[in-house]
C-alpha cells in the first residue's frame, strides 16, 4: 500500500505520515505541494508557502544568517509548467549518464531588477548569463548553498524596498571541483555536468545548460 504527500510538511502532516508508515504504508517520492496550472494566458503562478511548513521554517532560519536585520516578507512556491517539463527532461538525460542519480540539489540564487521576472517567466535563460562569472564569462548560471553569498547579488527595489533570492532545484550531475577561477569556460568540462568553484569564501555551483536549474521558491525579504 502506497501514499503520496501533496501539501507542504508541517507538524500535523509529519504526524500523519508517521502513522501511515506505522501501518506499513509506503510513501511515494518526496512531499510536494499540489498547485493547479496557471491560467492559459500566464506562464507561471505564485502560491504562498505556509508559514508553519517545515520548508518555510528551515529557509527562514537559513536566511537569518545574512544578518540580524533580515525580515522575510514572503515565500512563494513557483509553478511554471513549461519550465518544469523541460527541467524534468534534462534530469532524465543526466540521470542516464550518472547511473540513475542526477545529483539534484537545492541552491540559492540572488538577483535584482528585471531579472527577477525573467527567471519566473523563462528560468535561467542562457542568453542572459552574467559577464562577471569566475568560471565562464557570459557562460553559466551561478548558485550557492549559503544565502549570504547570494545576498551579495541582490539589490533593494526602489519602490517597495525589498530584495529577492530564489531557492532552486539544480541538477549538478557529476561535478568538476575547481579551486582556481577559469573565465575561459564555456561549458562544464568533458564528462562532467557542472562546476563547483571553491576558490572564494563560499562555494559556487555553476551549470551551463538551459533547464539544468528550476526556480522553486521566491524569497522576498528586507535588510
Amino acid at each position: 500500500k502506497n501514499f503520496q504527500v501533496l501539501r507542504p510538511l508541517d507538524a500535523l502532516v509529519n504526524s500523519r505520515v508517521k502513522k501511515m508508515e506505522q501501518r506499513k504504508w509506503t510513501q511515494l517520492g518526496e512531499p510536494s505541494n499540489f498547485i493547479p496550472r496557471p491560467y492559459e494566458k500566464y506562464n507561471f503562478v505564485l502560491v504562498p508557502l505556509p508559514r508553519l511548513s517545515t520548508l518555510y521554517q528551515a529557509l527562514s532560519k537559513t536566511m537569518n544568517t545574512i544578518g540580524p536585520s533580515v525580515k522575510i516578507v514572503s515565500m512563494d512556491e513557483i509553478k511554471n509548467p513549461f519550465l518544469e517539463d523541460t527541467y524534468e527532461g534534462m534530469k532524465k538525460i543526466i540521470a542516464r549518464q550518472c547511473k540513475g542519480n542526477p545529483n539534484e540539489q537545492k541552491r540559492y540564487h540572488g538577483t535584482k531588477g528585471d531579472a527577477i521576472n525573467g527567471i519566473l517567466e523563462n528560468g535561467f535563460d542562457d542568453r542572459f548569463f552574467s559577464s562577471a562569472g569566475a568560471w565562464g564569462k557570459r557562460h553559466g548560471a551561478y548558485f550557492a548553498d549559503d544565502p549570504r553569498k547570494s545576498h551579495n547579488y541582490t539589490a533593494v527595489d526602489p519602490i517597495n524596498k525589498t530584495r529577492v533570492i530564489f531557492y532552486n532545484k539544480v541538477i549538478l550531475g557529476k561535478e568538476s571541483i575547481m579551486n582556481q577561477a577559469d573565465r575561459t569556460l564555456t561549458a562544464a568540462p568533458q564528462d562532467f555536468h557542472s562546476v563547483r568553484g571553491t576558490q572564494f569564501q563560499y562555494p559556487e555551483y555553476i551549470v551551463y545548460r538551459f533547464a539544468q536549474a528550476l526556480p522553486y521558491i521566491k524569497i522576498t525579504y528586507t535588510k
